[in-house]
């Protein structure tokens, strides 16, 4: 749905695109690298000139951003059909990615309230498909996100994830909309990352001390801005729309 479309219906924004508005260095800078690499790695072909080979670059870079958002979106559908049904996906190269998440699943989640639904805050004008809700050992009720990620290793070998400042931003604005469709009792804000790349163990971060939540009210007031669309209102402030 384009924004025009939105205007006419006064649909609300999604957390992920309210958060589209702030500065992502570390996926630019990610981006940027897939760029260079299929600069790199793409053959010139023969009487082909540089306008020619760039959009090409071009072209080979988006696939490969294609590709990861295609794998994060398998990922997504099998761990909602093992949290549902404990069912294991039948490709074998996303069964060995999933092992270890399966592990942490079983061995961490203790109830699961809810998994890939939707959730609206109509005081704020924003909705969000959250990947899980649920009972954890030892930290209790929490809303988790599920990211997938080329994890880089250290010279030792060992695996840096990264945890982007925007995850904490995104997951209190869930927790938000959780609290306002009448649950009660949830707290804790996790981000549990797998390796895109090399199968291994998943990566648990739980975020605490920061008024997460206040930065990402901060963020939909730009994001009204920048759109010059308010969907609870229904009115504009009369300033250029981006779309």
């Amino acid at each position: 749905m384009t924004l025009a479309d939105a205007r006419k219906v006064l649909a609300l924004p999604s957390v992920t695109n309210v958060l589209g508005v702030l500065a992502k260095p570390g996926l630019d800078a990610w981006k940027i690298e897939q760029g260079i690499l299929s600069a790199l790695t793409l053959p010139r072909l023969p009487g082909e000139d540089l306008g020619q080979f760039a959009k090409r670059v071009v072209e080979d870079m988006g696939e490969q951003v294609e590709k990861a958002a295609d794998f994060g979106s398998a990922i997504h559908a099998a761990c909602e059909a093992y949290a549902l049904e404990k069912q294991l996906p039948e490709d074998p190269c996303l069964r060995e990615h999933l092992k270890c998440w399966v592990e942490w699943f079983d061995s961490n989640v203790e109830r699961v309230a809810s998994i890939e639904q939707v959730f609206v805050h109509h005081e704020h004008g924003y909705a969000g498909r959250v990947d899980m809700v649920a009972l954890l050992k030892r930290i209790g009720w929490a809303v988790v996100d599920f990211k997938t990620q080329k994890i880089k290793r250290s010279v030792k070998g060992e695996p840096k994830p990264v945890f982007y400042e925007t995850w904490p931003l995104q997951l209190a604005a869930y927790r938000q909309a959780v609290l306002a469709s009448g649950a009660k009792n949830v707290t804790g804000l996790v981000s549990v990352v797998l390796d895109s790349v090399q199968p291994g163990p998943v990566h648990v971060k739980q975020w605490s001390g920061v008024d997460y939540f206040g930065s990402f009210l901060a963020a939909v007031e730009l994001w009204k801005y920048v759109k010059d669309y308010d969907p609870r209102a229904g009115v504009f402030s009369g300033g250029a729309a981006l779309n």
